[in-house]
């Protein structure tokens, strides 16, 4: 059988395959596996694999990537107005949190106060929507703190 990722159209072959471990670095986009049977063109097997469905590379031993870096995120991230507004906007954070934490006066005070409340009650998936959220607006810091791992 033949894995075909079609976003690259990488084939895979492996003599009496019980599984197949596929690995993507910081996959941004939803993408289709199917596994076909040598020689023909009709799928065996096609799954969709959307952007959330899979295990994020943004935690390492348990321990969640926004944690690990916590000291450097709460010094260095600029962008936490436009931050907040997202994690309101995907229900990571309520109003009233969102209220109090935009009412405290520095950048890092605001950071703190994510971190000890809500962030900390949103749990493993809200902090995946940090992380995230990150990526995208504050991207040369999360580029550095990745190198560091």
């Amino acid at each position: 059988m033949f894995c075909y990722c079609l976003f690259d159209k990488l084939k895979l072959r492996y003599e009496n395959p019980n599984f197949f471990e596929l690995f993507i670095d910081n996959p941004d986009k939803e993408f289709e596996l199917q596994l076909t049977k040598e020689n023909e063109h009709q799928p065996v097997w096609t799954c969709v694999i959307r952007k959330y469905d899979y295990q994020s590379t943004a935690h390492s031993q348990g321990e969640h990537f926004v944690d690990k870096h916590r000291a450097v995120l709460i010094d260095r991230v600029s962008n936490i107005a436009s931050t907040l507004d997202e994690l309101l906007d995907k229900n990571v954070i309520t109003q009233e949190a969102y209220d109090e934490i935009l009412a405290v006066p520095t950048n890092r005070e605001k950071m703190r106060k994510l971190y000890s409340g809500p962030l900390n009650a949103a749990g493993y998936e809200g902090k995946e929507v940090f992380y995230k959220i990150l990526e995208e607006k504050e991207r040369r810091l999360i580029a550095e703190l990745k190198k560091k791992r």
